[in-house]
């Protein structure tokens, strides 16, 4: 569809013009009842649509990705290099502490640490992982997202290719190094929704959100093996070069590419950043508006039930994440007898079935969205239920089998089916609540939910202490009433509208403030000052005689002050120019000619 942007192109810069001169997509600021742009124009910017938000029309060239996508799929490499540096480490500490062989020469253990120093060395990385979850969000909010989101993976790597280094000099300095790197990503997830919040139009949340999530798993999937390899055939130390080299270079593309907001963006096409922002509404609620700590509700944040639906069911989701992240292959030699090498290989299935259903069921709850099937809550309740409540069944189902084969098949299903509450659940809600604080939230989110990942291994470890299928069964069981848990709290609480506190009121010294309210906080005008009220002997109509009262309707206001200057332009004039009803005193206010002023009856001299 011929879309007429580039008309009025030249006149408007759209995007290096501050936000108070663009051009306003209200139809009542300047559309479809202004002379500045023909009713066919307005009609293509304001196409009529059952959604109130206008973001079902996007007028996006075709044939070529859009820009918000080619964000989400970089965001995507982001976390998958992340999580590929969090796996690195476990796969390579095995050459690290034991005997091993590298081609065909054998090298001893170049370290000598007890479990329980490599237990200290993986368990600090959630130390730092758990300080900046909230302070993650906090500074997407008060800083642009983007740029935190990058520096929180740059940082990441470079501190990675230093481990090698850290454990030559001792394995406290390697603690060290991970704690740095636990702070530095803390700061990744929440802050990649404060991106996804200026990116993501309504209705496709759900889509560009699962794009994004899926690096995470994806990362995990290939992460292990490819570390296996590299560790194998080079070397423990060239996985972590090669993994801070990823990285770095994904870093410099990232800053180059990608751009806090589409309305900063030189290469996003005028059509998208059009449809991105009226979507979101960004011209009404100011994008250049940065919060503070004295701006963010936190009291609200803090009381309001649907975020508490949130942060429940991370946590819980987060349990059973973590326990097949660092359980799985323990629970396959323990329960089943199997070795190393085909329990590793079972433990990526789950997560490989993750990442397939991701983007479909991300697609599937925007379609549902976009068609009014259902409202953003009851998609939102119906996805997370579904999700939790099969992969809930599965672990009932698992705590019962003695078959590594049903095993394997229901943790499939079950890590299928959370890709359900991942890509249209709880994990894309805060984006619907509180599109400016969603990287705060899915923080302090992230923040509570790491304690899932400090507790479960140590629940398992009190669980399993003989190493039995039967108690490993029991883990299952306990799991699967956590997420049934979850399930409940999310479906009574949970909302997909934003909620009242979400957009703070403009502050005086907002750009987009309006200008009148700026005025008068600037200059304090007392409330009488205002609107003076006009004494009953004044108003009268010339003749005596009482004139009408004021009128209360707006548009019987201006109806009465048009009529009342038709009258006075009507009036004969003297020669000052002014009315003769002025001179003559007819009226109560009455103007009389000056006679000289300041001249005292002298010649002018100019």
């Amino acid at each position: 569809m011929e879309f007429p942007i580039a008309a009025f192109h030249s006149t408007y810069s759209y995007h290096r013009m501050a936000p108070q001169n663009r051009i306003s997509l209200d139809p009542k600021d300047n559309g479809k009842d202004s002379s500045f742009l023909p009713e066919s124009w307005t009609n293509k910017l304001w196409p009529s649509s059952s959604e109130t938000d206008g973001s079902s029309f996007c007028p996006c060239p075709k044939g070529f990705m859009p820009k918000r996508y080619i964000v989400a799929v970089l965001a995507c490499f982001g976390f998958m290099i992340q999580y590929g540096i969090r796996t690195n480490l476990g796969i390579a500490v095995v050459d690290m502490v034991n005997n091993h062989t590298l081609g065909d020469l054998q090298v001893p253990a170049p370290f000598h640490w007890s479990q329980i120093t490599v237990g200290i060395i993986h368990g600090s990385f959630f130390w730092g992982f758990l300080l900046t979850k909230v302070l993650g969000g906090y500074l997407a909010v008060r800083f642009p997202a983007n740029r935190v989101f990058g520096a929180s993976v740059l940082c990441s790597a470079c501190l990675h290719m230093l481990v090698p280094v850290a454990a030559d000099l001792h394995y406290g300095v390697l603690i060290f190094i991970r704690i740095l790197q636990g702070l530095s990503e803390g700061m990744t997830f929440p802050s990649s929704y404060g991106v996804l919040s200026k990116w993501a139009p309504p209705l496709e949340r759900s889509r560009l959100t699962s794009i994004m999530v899926t690096g995470q798993y994806a990362g995990i999937l290939f992460g292990m093996p490819l570390s296996g390899v590299v560790t194998e055939y080079a070397g423990w130390p060239y996985a972590f070069y090669m993994y801070g080299a990823f990285g770095i270079t994904w870093s410099v593309i990232w800053a180059l590419c990608v751009w806090e907001s589409p309305a900063k963006d030189p290469t996003v096409s005028e059509e998208e950043c059009l449809f991105i922002e009226k979507s979101l509404g960004e011209f009404y609620q100011g994008t250049n508006h940065q919060s503070t700590a004295q701006d963010t509700p936190w009291r609200d944040i803090l009381t309001s039930p649907p975020v508490y639906a949130i942060l429940v069911t991370d946590t819980a989701f987060k349990w059973t994440l973590y326990l097949l992240l660092t359980n799985s292959p323990s629970y396959y030699m323990q329960a089943f007898d199997m070795q190393v090498e085909a329990s590793g290989l079972i433990t990526g299935m789950p997560f490989l079935f993750l990442a397939l259903c991701l983007p479909v069921a991300g697609s599937v709850g925007d379609w549902m969205r976009t068609k009014e099937v259902m409202t953003t809550t009851n998609v939102r309740r119906l996805f997370n239920t579904v999700g939790l409540s099969v992969e809930a069944l599965c672990f009932l189902i698992i705590g019962c089998t003695n078959s590594p084969v049903a095993s394997m098949t229901l943790l499939s299903v079950g890590m299928a089916s959370a890709g359900l509450t991942l890509a249209s659940g709880y994990n894309v809600n805060a984006l619907d609540i509180s599109p400016r604080y969603a990287s705060i939230i899915m923080g302090l989110s992230g923040a509570i939910a790491t304690f899932s990942g400090i507790l479960c291994p140590i629940v398992v470890g009190t669980i399993t202490y003989d190493k039995t299928a039967k108690q490993w069964g029991y883990v299952f069981i306990i799991s699967a009433v956590i997420l049934i848990s979850s399930v409940v709290v999310y479906f009574f609480l949970a909302s997909g509208e934003t909620q009242p506190w979400s957009n703070p009121k403009p502050r005086p010294d907002d750009d987009d403030a309006d200008e009148e309210d700026v005025f008068v906080k600037k200059s304090k005008i007392p409330e009488w000052m205002k609107k003076p009220k006009v004494p009953e002997w004044l108003r009268t109509a010339g003749d005596g005689k009482p004139s009408e009262p004021e009128p209360q309707d707006e548009a019987a206001a201006k109806d009465a002050g048009k009529k009342a200057t038709d009258k006075l332009m009507a009036q004969p004039v003297v020669d000052d120019g002014s009315p003769i009803d002025w001179v003559d005193g007819s009226t109560n206010f009455v103007q009389i000619a000056p006679e000289d002023p300041y001249m005292y009856n002298t010649e002018r001299d100019f």
